[in-house]
């Protein structure tokens, strides 16, 4: 899926890739002094319907095979890949940082961290990186969803990001971990792509 996503062969995502309000019990504090939660929720991830394929989220409260990553202003946002739940998706990036942990056990946390237009712009991300360090959690990648001079806001019709990360355990001799940033204009379609490839 993250392959067909980054060659286009799925040409977006539905819905602008925009999940809908959460519930208290897909939240769980980690850390109130780092900044950092859980806040995620299980849903079914799919092909949609041609011609233009594009990625399908429903709602999945008892099982599924993905999560959705919320987002905070105020918080590093995780959500948890899995055997069960292989794929982490989210939407709404337009600054903010993209990281994917390795914190043991054949799992990953995925994190949506907010960097406010502010002079502690990078006030989350540290903390972050610091809870990340004491967990013992291992970096597998960054990844930056400010605008460049090759996609972002405002770039080739693009309104905003997404982010897709699947873990394959199939792949010898360590899982694969591959995400894929998605620029997206009004229709969901994508519009700019690149992707991230780390054994881990």
């Amino acid at each position: 899926m993250i392959s067909d996503l980054y060659h286009n062969r799925m040409q977006g995502v539905g819905g602008m890739g925009v999940w809908g309000a959460r519930g208290s019990s897909e939240e769980k504090i980690f850390s109130g002094a780092y900044r950092v939660k859980s806040s995620s929720r299980p849903i079914t991830v799919s092909v949609g319907d041609a011609p233009a394929n594009r990625l399908a989220m429903d709602d999945a409260p008892t099982d599924g095979n993905g999560r959705y990553l919320f987002f905070d202003d105020d918080s590093s946002c995780t959500g948890l890949l899995t055997r069960t739940h292989r794929i982490v998706v989210g939407g709404g990036y337009s600054g903010c940082l993209y990281s994917v942990y390795d914190v043991g056990g054949g799992e990953y946390q995925c994190v949506h961290t907010p960097r406010p237009n502010t002079a502690k712009k990078e006030d989350f991300v540290m903390a972050l990186r610091a809870y990340a360090k004491d967990k013992g959690w291992v970096l597998i990648h960054e990844v930056p969803t400010v605008a460049d001079a090759q996609g972002g806001v405002g770039v080739n019709g693009c309104v905003t990001t997404f982010l897709a990360t699947r873990v394959s355990y199939t792949v010898a001799p360590t899982p694969m971990v591959r995400t894929v940033r998605l620029r997206l204009n009004s229709m969901g379609l994508s519009v700019g792509r690149d992707r991230w490839e780390t054994p881990t």
